[in-house]
């Protein structure tokens, strides 16, 4: 049976992130470098930054630049100027809900780039622009929405599996407790970026539900 590079290619980039993901968030909690939102200062702003770099921006800078090195157009990867009066608009939602919480804090200014840049542009250009394109153009749309769901979902139980030190079974047991959520949420993301031909709406919807649920 010949195996299809172009499906387990990023089937296994994206796994290696998730180890990585999960290792290095590891390490930075068990040794106290993992700085909560609401626990951000002037002094240790730093440190949050280079958390977010580290699990999140590093590998959206690899993807990205490994499409250009190829001279690929970022379009392959969902980044488009589709629907650019629709990005303003949502653009315009986001930051008028930023102005109208009325935190100027620098927690309150982190967050609001954490929701937009480190979670909604992270996880929708790895799962969704990477991840998902690619499996979408060997496989069956469906297939490639829950394979991608699949892996996103597990991702979401890795911090809570750290935090509470889960035992094997534990793990397993929150991994898969992610996994139907992960399927259909991110069914619903590639929906709304397959009918948009743009990445950047479904990013947008991502930050503004992630953004206001945060303030409740």
């Amino acid at each position: 049976m010949k195996i299809n590079k172009k499906i387990v290619s990023p089937i296994i980039f994206i796994a290696m992130y998730m180890v990585y993901f999960f290792c290095i968030t590891k390490y930075l909690y068990n040794n106290d470098l993992l700085i909560k939102l609401n626990s951000i200062t002037a002094s240790n702003v730093s440190i949050k930054l280079l958390d977010d770099f580290l699990t999140s921006l590093f590998i959206v800078i690899i993807i990205i630049s490994i499409t250009l090195i190829r001279k690929q157009s970022l379009s392959r990867i969902g980044i488009t100027k589709n629907n650019s009066m629709l990005v303003f608009v949502l653009l315009a939602i986001y930051f008028g809900i930023f102005f109208i919480k009325g935190d100027f804090s620098l927690i309150g200014i982190y967050k609001c780039f954490y929701y937009l840049i480190v979670v909604s542009f992270s996880e929708e250009l790895i799962f969704r622009g990477y991840l998902f394109t690619s499996l979408d153009r060997e496989l069956p749309t469906y297939l490639a929405v829950i394979i991608s769901g699949m892996m996103w979902g597990a991702m979401h139980a890795f911090i809570p599996i750290i935090i509470n030190n889960y035992s094997v079974i534990g793990s397993i047991n929150a991994i898969c407790s992610q996994l139907g959520g992960g399927i259909l949420a991110g069914g619903l993301f590639i929906l709304i970026y397959k009918k948009s031909k743009s990445l950047i709406i479904p990013i947008m919807i991502h930050a503004i539900l992630d953004f206001v649920g945060a303030l409740f």
